[in-house]
C-alpha cells in the first residue's frame, strides 16, 4: 500500500500537536513528582549539581548519627559519675555514724563501707554504651568524626574509676590496691580495723579514731573533687558534640534546600502551563480539522 501523502498544512498541524502533547506529558510529570529536573535528560548540569548537594547532606546526616551516639556514650559516663558521687556521700555518712557507734555497730558499718566500695566497682564496670566504657580504663577512647576531613573530629580519653584509681588518699594521690575490703585500712586513713582496732571507751583511742575518720572524710572529699573534675571534662565534651550535632543538622538542611532550588518545580507555574498547553492542544485539533476540511473542499471540485 502506497504511503499516505499529507499536505503541508496537515503535516504542520500534526507536528504542532505532537510537540504540544510532549509538553503536556512533561508538565504533568513535573506536577506529579514536584520536580522540574528529575533526570539528566531534563538538565544535566542542574541534576548533577543537585545530586552532589544531596549526597553531601546524606553523608553529614550519617555523621550526625555518630555524633548523637557519642553524646549518649558520654551521658552514660556522666550518669554513672552522679551515682558514684551519691555512693561516696553514703560512705562519708557511715564513717560519721561510726564515730559514736559501739563495737557491734562499727562492725556493721565496716561491712556497709566495704559493700559501698564493691557497688562502686560494679557500677563502673556496668557503665558501658555499645561496648564502650569511658570510666573503667584510661585505655578506652571515644572518637567522633564530624566530616570527611581527617582532623575534623573529637577524641575523648577514658578515665580509670576502678577502686585503685578512683579513691584518693588525703593527699590526693590514688590508693594502690583494688580490694574493697582494704579501702579503710589501706587507703582512706584508718590504721586499724574500725570495729576492733580502736577502743572508743578510752579517750586517747577515741581521739585516734576521730583523727582517722577525719582523714577518711578528707580522702573521700578528694575523691569526689576528682570525680567532679573528670565529669566536668566529659560535660564539656558533651556540649561540644551537641553544638556540632545541631550545626550538622542545620548544614544538612541548607544543602538539601540548595538541591531543591535546582530541581523543584514551581507548581503554580506548571499548573498554569498545563492549562495553556491543553488550550493549545484543543486549538491544534481544531486547526487540523480545518486543514482536513480545506482538502475535502478541493476534492469536491473534481466531483
Amino acid at each position: 500500500m502506497a504511503e499516505i501523502a499529507l499536505s503541508s498544512a496537515v503535516r504542520s498541524n500534526l507536528l504542532a500537536l505532537q510537540n504540544t502533547s510532549g509538553f503536556i506529558d512533561r508538565t504533568q510529570n513535573r506536577l506529579s513528582t514536584g520536580l522540574e529536573v528529575s533526570s539528566p535528560i531534563d538538565d544535566a548540569i542542574k541534576f548533577f549539581q543537585a545530586k552532589s548537594l544531596s549526597n553531601r547532606a546524606t553523608d553529614l546526616l550519617e555523621r550526625k548519627d555518630a555524633i548523637d551516639q557519642g553524646v549518649n556514650a558520654l551521658n552514660t559516663a556522666l550518669k554513672a559519675a552522679d551515682a558514684m558521687e551519691d555512693l561516696v556521700k553514703q560512705m562519708k555518712g557511715v564513717i560519721d555514724q561510726a564515730r559514736s557507734g559501739d563495737k557491734t555497730q562499727r562492725t556493721a558499718y565496716k561491712t556497709q563501707l566495704q559493700d559501698l566500695g564493691t557497688q562502686i566497682e560494679k557500677l563502673v564496670n556496668d557503665a558501658s554504651y555499645q561496648g564502650l566504657n569511658l570510666i573503667n580504663s584510661t585505655g578506652s577512647k571515644l572518637a567522633v568524626r564530624f566530616s570527611d576531613k581527617q582532623d575534623s573530629k573529637l577524641e575523648v580519653n577514658g578515665v580509670n574509676f576502678q577502686i585503685s584509681g578512683f579513691f584518693k588518699k588525703e593527699a590526693g594521690t590514688a590508693i594502690t590496691h583494688g580490694d574493697a575490703s582494704k579501702l579503710l585500712t589501706g587507703g582512706l586513713g584508718f590504721t586499724a580495723a574500725i570495729d576492733s582496732g580502736y577502743s572508743l571507751s578510752k579517750a586517747s583511742e577515741a581521739a585516734l579514731f576521730n583523727a582517722a575518720a577525719d582523714k577518711a572524710i578528707n580522702a573521700l572529699d578528694k575523691t569526689v573533687s576528682n570525680l567532679r573534675s573528670e565529669a566536668a571534662k566529659m560535660a564539656g565534651n558533651v556540649a561540644i558534640l551537641q553544638v556540632r550535632s545541631n550545626f550538622t543538622q542545620e548544614y544538612s538542611n541548607v544543602l538539601e534546600s540548595g538541591s531543591a532550588q535546582l530541581t523543584v518545580a514551581d507548581l503554580n507555574e506548571e499548573g498554569a502551563n498545563l492549562l495553556a498547553l491543553q488550550t493549545r492542544q484543543q486549538m491544534g485539533i481544531q486547526a487540523l480539522s480545518f486543514a482536513g476540511q480545506s482538502e475535502q473542499a478541493v476534492l469536491g471540485l473534481f466531483r
